[in-house]
């Protein structure tokens, strides 16, 4: 049972770190120096950004779980 949790969770880890640091990359590209960004903004941007990496965590453990239990 526990190299099941600890599987799950570290391929959910993967997953948000992996979402994450495109989210990153994709949001750094689209940044445009002479518009300026309110705050509120940022804001909302840093949220959505720890979301959907939280979901993409949950997907890619779940996912996991599903392979381990079709073998």
């Amino acid at each position: 049972m526990w190299p099941l949790i600890l599987g799950a969770a570290k391929w959910g880890l993967v997953g948000f770190i992996v979402a994450f640091f495109l989210i990153k990359i994709y949001e750094g590209t689209h940044i445009h120096d002479d518009v300026p960004r309110p705050a509120f903004k940022e804001r909302r941007s840093r949220r959505a950004t720890i979301v959907l990496s939280a979901f993409a965590g949950a997907l890619s453990a779940f996912v996991w779980l599903l392979v381990q239990k079709l073998d």
